[in-house]
C-alpha cells in the first residue's frame, strides 16, 4: 500500500511542478524596438530562433506594433544569440477580398541577429537595414 501511495504522489507531484515551472526554460523578459531602413513604424511579427542549432533553447514568436516588439511574459527567449526574423506589412491599408474576408497588403521580412542578455531587456534596439531584408524564396 505505501508503494501505491509513493507511485501517486510522484505522478502527482510530477504533474504539479510540470503544470506550475513552465516549460522548464528560464526564458526572460525580453521587448524593444526595431527600425528598418524604408518602413515608418513598422508593425507585424518577430519569430525568435537560436542562432546555434541544438542550442537547447526555445523559439519565441512576439508581436511589432508601430516599432515595438515583445513577447509575451513567459514566452520569450532564453539568454543568448538568436536570429529574429521580422515580417512587416508594407502597407497598413485594408481591403477586402472577394468572399468578405479582410485582407493586409504585402508582407516583407528581415533577418538579423540579437544577444540576448541575461536576465532579458525591456530596451534592446534593432536596426534593420536593406542587407537584412530576405528574399521571397527565404534567402538573402
Amino acid at each position: 500500500m505505501s508503494r501505491c501511495l509513493f507511485g501517486v504522489f510522484a505522478v502527482v507531484s510530477v504533474v504539479f511542478v510540470a503544470g506550475c515551472g513552465g516549460d522548464g526554460f528560464n526564458r526572460v523578459p525580453v521587448a524593444g524596438t526595431v527600425a528598418c531602413e524604408g518602413l515608418e513604424n513598422p508593425s507585424g511579427y518577430v519569430v525568435a530562433t537560436p542562432a546555434s542549432a541544438g542550442a537547447g533553447a526555445p523559439n519565441s514568436s512576439g508581436s511589432v506594433v508601430d516599432g515595438r516588439f515583445a513577447f509575451a511574459e513567459g514566452q520569450g527567449p532564453v539568454a543568448g544569440e538568436y536570429l529574429f526574423e521580422f515580417h512587416f506589412q508594407q502597407s497598413s491599408e485594408v481591403t477586402q477580398s472577394e468572399d468578405g474576408e479582410q485582407e493586409t497588403g504585402p508582407t516583407v521580412a528581415y533577418r538579423t541577429k540579437v544577444q540576448i542578455p541575461e536576465g532579458g531587456s525591456e530596451s534592446l534596439s534593432v536596426e534593420l537595414s536593406q542587407r537584412d531584408r530576405l528574399r521571397d524564396d527565404g534567402g538573402y
